[in-house]
C-alpha cells in the first residue's frame, strides 16, 4: 500500500511512531501509524493520511478499528484514514461511510497494483534495504552519542512528518547545534540523520509557501520569528512583558545610581543586557529561508513532488541503492528537481551549518537528467532500473 501510495505521488513512510506526552520512561511511545502518507497539491498544500493495513479475513475486530480509526484521526489531525483489509463487511462498509473513513480490501488493491506494476518492490523507507540498514546502524550509533538528545532523533526521523513549519526549523536548528557540540558524527549516523534534516527542512518550506497566497512574506517571517524565540507564533505577551520587565529595572539602576551621585560617589555607567533583545534576537537565517520559501512557490510543479525526490536521493542514492534509477522515478529527477533540491541543501546548511550539510555533498554529484515526458506501460513491471546506465547517461530507449 505504501508503494502505491508513492506511485499515486503521495510521500509515503512506515511504521511511523505516535508520541506520547507526559509518559513516563519507556512508555512515550502510543502506537504508530503502520503508513503515513502526505500529499502536496499543485498549490503546496499538504493533507496527511494513515493507512492501517490488516489481514484479518474474519469480521471479528473490524469495527473495533473503525471506531479506533476515528479517534486516531482526531488525535493526530489526519484529513483522511483508511482501513485495508483482505476482505470487507458491508457491516463494515456502513460504518466507514458514517464515520467517513475510506476501506479498501485485496480486490482493489489488486487493482491499483496492476497500474503500477513498473514501480520497483522496495526502495528508501519503504524497505530498500540500504536504507534499512543504514537506519538500524544509526539506531545502534546513537547509543554512544550522548551530545544529540534522543527525543529529538527521534522527532527527526518520524514526528517531524506531523509537526508544523516552525517547530521543523527549530528543531533542525537544535540539531545543528547538537552536532557541533558533540563533533564529528560516524556513517551512516550523519549522512541518516542530516538527509532527515533536508527532509524537515523541505516540509517546513512546503509548509510556508502554500501559505504565501494569504499570508504575506513580512507577517510570515513575524510569525516564524516569534515561534523561534518564543517557541509560540501567536504570542502577544511575552515580548511586551519583557519590555515592561526592562523598563523596570532601568528604573530601579537609575534611581540607586542617582542616589550614590548625591551621596558623593563617581558616577559610573554600567550597560546590562536588554532581557527582550536576548530572547527576541530572530536566527540569522531566517532571509534565506523565506527566499527558499518564494522560490518553492514559484515553482510549485517541482516543488509538490521534491519531497519525494529527497527521500530517494537522501535514503537510496546516497546510500548506494539503484531504485532510484528507474524509469518510473524519471519525472522527480529532473534538472529543476536537483536546482531546487540543492537550495534546500543551501538553506539546510544555513540552519544547522556546514558539519551537517556537508554529509549530503553527494547530491551535487548525482545524475538528474530525468524527464516528465511520456512513459512506457506502467502495468510492465522492471526488475532493473533503466533511467540511467552504469555510467550516469541516460538508459537506452531500447530498455524501456
Amino acid at each position: 500500500m505504501a508503494r502505491l501510495e508513492f506511485a499515486e505521488g503521495a510521500h509515503a513512510r512506515l511504521r511511523v511512531p505516535v508520541p506520547a506526552e507526559d509518559a513516563d520512561s519507556g512508555r512515550d511511545v502510543l502506537t504508530d501509524i503502520d503508513i503515513l502518507s502526505l500529499d502536496v497539491d499543485s498549490r503546496l498544500r499538504i493533507s496527511r493520511s494513515s493507512l492501517e493495513c490488516k489481514s484479518g479475513k474474519g469480521q471479528s475486530g473490524e469495527p473495533d478499528t473503525i471506531l479506533w480509526l476515528a479517534g486516531f484521526r482526531e488525535l493526530l489531525n489526519l484529513d483522511r484514514v483508511t482501513l485495508v483489509r483482505q476482505v470487507v463487511s458491508p457491516r463494515g462498509q456502513s460504518l466507514a461511510r458514517k464515520l467517513q473513513i475510506v476501506v479498501m480490501d485485496e480486490a482493489m488493491v489488486a487493482r491499483r497494483e496492476k497500474a503500477h506494476a513498473w514501480l520497483p518492490e522496495r526502495f528508501a523507507h519503504l524497505d530498500g534495504p540500504a536504507c534499512s540498514n543504514a537506519e538500524s546502524r544509526t539506531t545502534t550509533q546513537l547509543k554512544g552519542l550522548p551530545g544529540i538528545p534522543s527525543g529529538l532523533a527521534r522527532f527527526l526521523r518520524g514526528d517531524a512528518l506531523l509537526a508544523d513549519s516552525a517547530s521543523l526549523v527549530g528543531a533542525v536548528q537544535a540539531f545543528g547545534a547538537a552536532v557541533e557540540k558533540q563533533g564529528v558524527l560516524p556513517e551512516p549516523a550523519a549522512l541518516v540523520l542530516a538527509g532527515h534534516s533536508l527532509m524537515a527542512v523541505l516540509l517546513a518550506g512546503i509548509q510556508d509557501a502554500g501559505r504565501l497566497d494569504a499570508v504575506p512574506r513580512n507577517m510570515l517571517r513575524t510569525r516564524l520569528e516569534s515561534a523561534l524565540t518564543v517557541g509560540d507564533s501567536d504570542d502577544v505577551y511575552v515580548l511586551p512583558m519583557l519590555e515592561k520587565a526592562d523598563a523596570l529595572f532601568r528604573f530601579v539602576q537609575d534611581r540607586t545610581h542617582k542616589a550614590y551621585v548625591e551621596a558623593g560617589a563617581e558616577p559610573i555607567r554600567v550597560e546590562v543586557p536588554s532581557l527582550r533583545d536576548a530572547i527576541a534576537s530572530p536566527p540569522q537565517y531566517i532571509d534565506y529561508y523565506l527566499d527558499f520559501v518564494e522560490r518553492l512557490r514559484e515553482n510549485p510543479q517541482v516543488a509538490s513532488g521534491l519531497v519525494q525526490t529527497a527521500e530517494l536521493t537522501c535514503f537510496d542514492a546516497l546510500l548506494g541503492d539503484g531504485a532510484w534509477k528507474a524509469e518510473s522515478f524519471a519525472h522527480l529527477f529532473t534538472t529543476e528537481h536537483k536546482g531546487l533540491l540543492l537550495v534546500g541543501l543551501k538553506c539546510l546548511e544555513n540552519i544547522a551549518g556546514r558539519q551537517v550539510a556537508s554529509s549530503l555533498r553527494g547530491i551535487h554529484d548525482l545524475p538528474f537528467r530525468g524527464s516528465a515526458g511520456k512513459v512506457p506501460d506502467r502495468r510492465e513491471s522492471s526488475d532493473q532500473p533503466t533511467l540511467f546506465d552504469a555510467s550516469g547517461g541516460t538508459g537506452s530507449s531500447d530498455n524501456r
